[in-house]
């Protein structure tokens, strides 16, 4: 056992002594090995400290790359809700020259005309003719209206003594503000308007002296 280590360790020193022979025959080639192992050495020292060095610039450029994303995801969240909130009034306003009540948009309109013309007016503007439910509508209108002749949506022309509103409204049993003495159908009088503190009275459909209250929902 001890005669096999000894012969391995001759073994071994003749093998590294013939290697520096060798090289030593041969020392441009020793150059080379030995620029090469340094080469070597070097690169990885290189790629070690270049990795320590870079590692917190790297994680300050991921840092950066992350605000950054959040910026734009905030930014893009905060044009969205501009958005919502534009389309959210435009929603709960009416149009301009268009007063909000109760849900729905009213135009008095500035122009005189028949009621045809009155009601043609309001259907272009996506209307009709207003339609009157109750008090509170009154009051409303007749606050605008004052002692001015407007045209509502009522009428008789169909059947002379049935009044019905353009919205097929049930009349007999719905809220109603005549004049006293209103409707009296006083010649061919079949087209109801407002008049003093928004008072109901009925009047010829061809008449051109009144204006005209258009109604549509917000």
């Amino acid at each position: 056992m001890e005669n096999s280590a000894k012969w391995e360790r001759l073994t071994d020193n003749l093998t590294l002594g013939r290697m520096w022979s060798y090289f030593k025959e041969r020392p441009v080639i020793l150059t080379y090995v030995l620029l090469a192992l340094s080469f070597i050495l070097v690169t990885i020292l290189f790629v070690v400290v270049h990795t320590q060095h870079f590692k917190p610039e790297m994680k300050e450029l991921a840092r950066k790359d992350d605000i950054l994303g959040l910026n734009i995801t905030v930014n893009s969240l905060g044009e969205k809700m501009k958005e919502m909130e534009r389309t959210s009034k435009k929603k709960n306003s009416c149009e301009v020259g268009w007063h909000l009540f109760n849900g729905n948009c009213y135009f008095f309109s500035d122009i005189k005309s028949n009621w045809y013309k009155a009601r043609t007016m309001c259907v272009h503007r996506s209307a009709d003719l207003v339609v009157i439910n109750n008090e509170n509508e009154q009051k409303f209108i007749a606050g605008v209206t004052g002692s001015k002749l407007y045209w509502i949506g009522l009428s008789d022309t169909e059947d002379e003594g049935k009044w019905t509103w353009v919205d097929g409204k049930e009349y007999e049993s719905a809220y109603k503000s005549w004049m006293p003495g209103e409707p009296n159908s006083a010649g061919d009088e079949d087209c109801a308007q407002v008049w003093k503190e928004g008072k109901w009275n009925d009047k010829v459909c061809h008449d051109t002296n009144p204006f005209s209250i258009c109604e549509k929902k917000l």
